[in-house]
């Protein structure tokens, strides 16, 4: 019972419940719906601190003359694990359709390295060169000729908007830092049989890209329903 009454054996708690959070985030591949990919060995590094932080606080524990813990102490341990106690009861997962009519969805992206795509491998489907919306969007804003008038396949969820009968918007999330400040990137996609496709569905679409101004439109020869790949989001 004494041992209950010390800081230390507080501080090797809160550090335990962390990293077994972010062990449980990291196992799972759910780390990517709080941070950016390119975040990841931050957060390996983070966890690593805090195991050797952890064995730290697990020698002071067995001191004998360990502080004693105080009320402010004590509601500034529950304050650190308030963001892990969140997490396991809100049980955060992909963004809804709902967030993307709520930010609004951009029909430009600015910040793609356009010569970083074109140096990627960009697989063929038959005749359609397969891109993501995060591609699309660079090419239109900076190499518009590479790609006016090229059979594309893409794929996204569905966003209507006032019972649209004639197209739809696909749409994915992109994330620059966390979930929290995605961005929904979106082109018009023009196909007579929208009107079968259900609101957040997942399709791949297969047409010609057009460059309307500043828009991206995809005429669709076909769309085709399909299951939401393993990371939902753009990078």
């Amino acid at each position: 019972m004494e041992l209950l009454r010390t800081k230390n054996f507080y501080q090797a708690l809160t550090i335990f419940i962390w990293l077994v959070f972010l062990f449980i985030i990291e196992a799972t591949g759910k780390l990517q719906i709080y941070i950016n990919k390119k975040f990841f060995p931050f957060t390996i590094l983070g966890s690593f601190i805090l195991l050797v932080l952890f064995i730290v606080k697990l020698r002071k524990i067995k001191k004998e003359h360990s502080e004693k813990i105080d009320i402010i102490s004590f509601l500034s341990f529950l304050l650190f694990l308030f963001p892990v106690l969140l997490a396991t009861i809100v049980r955060p997962g992909n963004l809804p359709v709902l967030a993307a009519g709520k930010r609004g969805i951009s029909q430009e992206f600015t910040g793609g390295d356009v010569m970083a795509i074109l140096k990627e491998q960009l697989e063929m489907e038959g005749n359609y060169k397969k891109m993501n919306i995060k591609q699309l969007l660079t090419f239109s804003k900076n190499k518009p000729e590479e790609i006016n008038g090229r059979d594309v396949s893409v794929e996204g969820f569905v966003y209507k908007q006032n019972n649209e009968k004639q197209g739809f918007m696909l749409v994915r999330f992109l994330i620059t830092c966390c979930a929290a400040d995605a961005t929904p990137l979106g082109v018009e996609i023009v196909y007579q049989n929208s009107e079968q496709l259900k609101q957040d569905e997942w399709v791949k679409v297969y047409g010609k890209c057009n460059i309307e101004g500043n828009r991206v439109v995809i005429l669709a020869d076909q769309v085709k329903k399909t299951q939401p790949p393993p990371d939902v989001y753009l990078y």
